[in-house]
């Protein structure tokens, strides 16, 4: 097992590595989420919920 020095080198590693390629000119950003995403994220979160009452409750087996 890696010593706590050790793993908070490799972090610090990564996290410049990740900053340095963040930065560079050619890094393209992320489309950031729209409406349409928000909401089929919340349709997702909401029918996952369903099953799971559903589950509990024994509507479904």
């Amino acid at each position: 097992m890696k010593s706590v020095s050790e793993i908070e080198q490799l972090v610090a590693e990564e996290t410049k590595h990740r900053l340095e390629e963040m930065e560079s000119p050619e890094y393209e950003f992320p489309k950031p989420f729209l409406r349409k995403d928000f909401i089929l994220v919340a349709l997702a979160v909401i029918i996952n919920l369903l099953l799971i009452i559903l589950a509990m409750t024994g509507g479904i087996q």
